[in-house]
């Protein structure tokens, strides 16, 4: 027998986002409510996370919040696929609330 488990959520649920630095694993959240824009690099060593300049990881938002938000997502998994982010994210949700 197969049991399988999945935890959905909306983007409203998403509480924090934390960055973790490839190079010295150091992490840096933010509050959902707070985020503006990704940091630029890592606060505890020399690691550049991004630059304005990069246009190989630029993702086009002309079009809809919600394409956007698809093509960077296919954009991250790739660059994850090739080893080629500089930074981990991770997405912080609340503890799901058991069935009453």
């Amino acid at each position: 027998m197969t049991f399988e488990r999945k935890i959905i959520v909306g983007l409203d649920d998403i509480r924090a986002v934390t960055f973790e630095c490839n190079k010295c694993k150091t992490r840096i959240t933010v509050p959902a409510a707070s985020l503006r824009e990704a940091p630029r690099g890592c606060n505890s060593c020399p690691a550049v996370w991004w630059s304005a300049t990069d246009v190989s990881t630029n993702v086009a938002t002309s079009g809809p919040a919600i394409a956007g938000f698809i093509q960077a997502l296919v954009t991250l998994r790739v660059l994850i696929r090739e080893n080629k982010e500089n930074f981990r994210l991770l997405l912080e949700f609340d503890e799901p609330k058991g069935s009453q």
